[in-house]
């Protein structure tokens, strides 16, 4: 009997093992996955002016996530992410372009008006949870960005060290011109 007893215990004891093997697995093996597009920005933009951009943030795992983005780096003092926090619903499978549920981000960057070229780099940053399901740890993902901002084009852009040698030599004419004229000294220019 005692040995019956241990048998049976035996078969119980695996058969709890298995059932809660099946529990685990097909939690374990749920995927959890995002993406974005574009994974880097290059670009130029004129200091003092306003630059959108935009990025496609999507899911390729099995359950919506929650991101939230995260601006690093120079970028971050001039640069908003619109809306900050996003909920993406998974990419149908088998995945395929385009993509269909993603869901898109704007970045402005306004850098400040600059007398010299300036180049600003960092990264977005999306990251966050699976939403509803408790599988622990979080996802992300990362965009580099590198803007070189031009200098502001103005007027004194091309105004060159002879330009003020000659607006200097007028001007001082000009003035002696009029020290002259106020002493009573009259200059009169005759044709022959």
């Amino acid at each position: 009997m005692l040995r019956t007893l241990k048998k049976m215990n035996k078969k119980i004891n695996l058969l709890i093992i298995i059932i809660i093997s099946i529990i685990v697995s097909s939690t374990v093996y749920a995927a959890v996955g995002v993406g974005v597009s574009p994974s880097k920005m290059r670009f130029q933009v004129e200091g003092g002016k306003t630059q959108r951009m935009e990025l496609l943030l999507y899911n390729t795992g099995d359950y919506d996530l929650e991101l939230g983005v995260k601006l690093e780096g120079d970028i971050a003092e001039i640069a908003t992410a619109t809306p900050e926090k996003v909920t993406v619903k998974p990419e149908p499978k088998p995945h395929e372009m385009p993509i269909k549920n993603g869901k898109k981000v704007t970045i402005t960057f306004t850098p400040p008006a600059t007398r010299r070229t300036k180049t600003y780099t960092g990264k977005i940053a999306a990251s966050g949870t699976p939403k509803g399901v408790q599988l622990g740890g979080s996802v992300g993902v990362a965009s580099l960005v590198e803007m070189i901002v031009t200098p502001t084009p103005s007027i004194l852009a091309f105004i060159t060290p002879i330009h003020i040698l000659v607006a200097g030599i007028i001007i001082g004419l000009i003035i002696i011109i009029l020290i002259l004229w106020k002493l009573g000294l009259k200059i009169e220019f005759k044709r022959k």
